[in-house]
């Protein structure tokens, strides 16, 4: 299988992202019908209980925006919605628009990584099953961090064997059928290192069976003794939502 590209800058490479959107009118109806994918519910859930009053919100891979909707109807000021599809950037601002949430949000067209010195400072930063379509772990979670959100939340599949399994027979059968579609499973513990190496320590660790959600808060320090908030110590099951099934099929909303 040959090895994905580095830059994902024009519409053909951007492609190879935003595969996803064309499912955009079907990710906006299970919205509608209160189906949104449980990962998708606890993040938004977990992040309006540490406080959202105020805050800009960077929504990177937003799809159809349930999560910085979400955000801005629990009282965040404003949000960027990046995302390499262009279908579901204009499925994201049309029912932003029907909920009375115009001019409160931005939108950008391309990759986050590629973007990341021209976008501004987040208060929040979300990546709901995004980095499982993003080859590239560390550039992502850089580009995530750069302006040292007081919170980032990350939603993606758990690295155990037959996750790994069902990546490559994913895989395999998208090269099969010529699609640009491809499924990765980043290493937990490669990521864990990296936040903290950034600073961050976990707030809240959940998600269902097979996959994860994480909360990071940026930790406060004093001279060189680093100071860890209360809160840190609320780690698992904070949020009491139902296991419900998670459909991992083309889409990053699972």
């Amino acid at each position: 299988m040959t090895t994905p590209r580095r830059r994902f800058c024009c519409d053909d490479d951007l492609a190879r992202l935003g595969y996803d959107g064309l499912n955009a009118e079907a990710d906006l109806q299970r919205w509608y019908d209160g189906r949104l994918y449980q990962p998708t519910r606890e993040l938004t859930e977990i992040i309006r209980r540490q406080g959202v009053e105020g805050a800009r919100v960077l929504d990177i891979g937003a799809g159809v925006g349930a999560v910085h909707v979400g955000l801005l109807e629990a009282g965040a000021a404003s949000a960027v919605d990046v995302d390499a599809s262009r279908e579901f950037l204009a499925t994201a601002r049309a029912e932003a628009e029907r909920r009375g949430l115009r001019g409160r949000v931005e939108y950008r067209y391309g990759d986050a990584v590629e973007l990341a010195d021209e976008l501004p400072a987040a208060d929040i930063v979300t990546l709901d099953s995004v980095i499982c379509c993003y080859p590239y772990l560390e550039p992502l979670l850089a580009a995530a961090t750069r302006s040292s959100p007081r919170l980032v939340g990350i939603t993606y599949p758990r690295d155990v064997w037959w996750m790994r399994v069902f990546m490559r027979l994913y895989n395999l059968a998208q090269a099969v059928r010529r699609s640009p579609a491809r499924y990765f499973v980043h290493r937990h513990a490669q990521l864990e290192r990296w936040m903290a190496d950034a600073g961050y320590r976990s707030v809240h660790e959940g998600g269902p069976r097979v996959w994860r959600v994480l909360l990071y808060r940026r930790a406060r320090s004093r001279g060189s003794v680093e100071v860890e908030p209360a809160e840190l110590v609320r780690v698992r099951d904070e949020v009491d939502l139902d296991d419900a099934p998670v459909d991992h099929g083309e889409r990053r909303d699972e």
